[in-house]
């Protein structure tokens, strides 16, 4: 494989299709016959240097052509249409789309809508959902029963907004589902290795939600610069609505630390490059 390192675990299997590298959860898989999802890395695509090559951003300097065509290259190892991917604009907002057949044709990947959506809902056949990552946590929620799906893009900025609580919240109140049926797969991210920083001010936007900061947080020797444990208050709020520890995966791959496999914000940023690519995330109910 192009990255030179196989990321698959007891959670997740790192294929190679074509040119395209991609993760899949094998809890998912066993449902196989009901929802589709991968989550890419970076190579295999077409795009240029910095964002090479298998690169989704839209919003940077890459060519939109180079984008499509990677979609295309992408869901044609899903085999479906790159017609049937929908994505609105991402924000760091918590504002997640309840996505249907009603609603869909605002948003297709190719049309670039304005309206800003970090998080999908969707319970209807046919509609994938794209979310875009460079270091920040793509979430996927599944509800194997009632056959729904949640695709959440959070930072640390939705982090912050509980953006992935808010979406279990809507499918309670919008279709009933169970929390305790749902499962919880968090895709590679920037973990507490290389999320650092020395601004208190900062750190008390996490310490103003969640008060065990013992054991999320944690200080070099010199005692100004801390590490943030995203991965740790994800989990403990999914654990703390009812969500079963055996239905929550989080892999422990850092993205900035496999930069060579993923693309990083902040790997490009210490660089000094002026543009950077994102992964795809992309769920599709059979």
């Amino acid at each position: 494989m192009n990255s030179k390192i196989d990321f698959t675990s007891n959670d997740i299997i790192h294929l190679k299709e074509n040119t395209i590298e991609f993760l899949q959860f094998k809890k998912l898989n066993e449902f196989s016959n009901k929802i589709k999802h991968l989550i890419t890395l970076r190579h295999g695509g077409v795009s240029d240097f910095p964002a090479d090559t298998l690169n989704f951003r839209l919003a940077g300097n890459d060519k939109k052509e180079n984008v499509f065509q990677n979609l295309k290259l992408v869901t044609d190892i899903m085999n479906i249409s790159k017609e049937q991917v929908f994505k609105g604009k991402q924000a760091h907002t918590d504002n997640i789309l309840i996505i249907n057949n009603s609603n869909k044709n605002n948003y297709k990947f190719e049309d670039i809508s304005q309206n800003e959506f970090d998080g999908y809902i969707c319970n209807q056949r046919g509609i994938a959902t794209l979310v875009t990552t460079a270091d920040c946590n793509p979430i996927i929620i599944y509800d194997y029963k009632k056959n729904i799906y949640a695709n959440i893009h959070s930072g640390w900025k939705g982090t912050i907004k509980q953006i992935y609580l808010k979406a279990v919240h809507i499918m309670h109140e919008k279709f009933n589902i169970n929390y305790s049926d749902l499962m919880v797969c968090v895709g590679p991210s920037i973990k507490k290795c290389c999320f650092s920083s020395e601004d208190e001010s900062f750190k008390k936007q996490f310490t103003d939600i969640w008060k065990d900061d013992d054991k999320y947080i944690y200080y070099e020797d010199n005692s100004k610069r801390f590490h943030i444990d995203l991965s740790y208050v994800i989990k403990k709020d999914f654990l703390n609505i009812g969500i079963k520890e055996d239905n929550i995966i989080i892999p422990d791959i850092c993205t900035k630390c496999n930069s060579n496999s993923f693309f990083s914000y902040r790997e490009a940023r210490q660089k000094g490059y002026k543009d950077y690519g994102t992964m795809a995330t992309i769920v599709y109910l059979l």
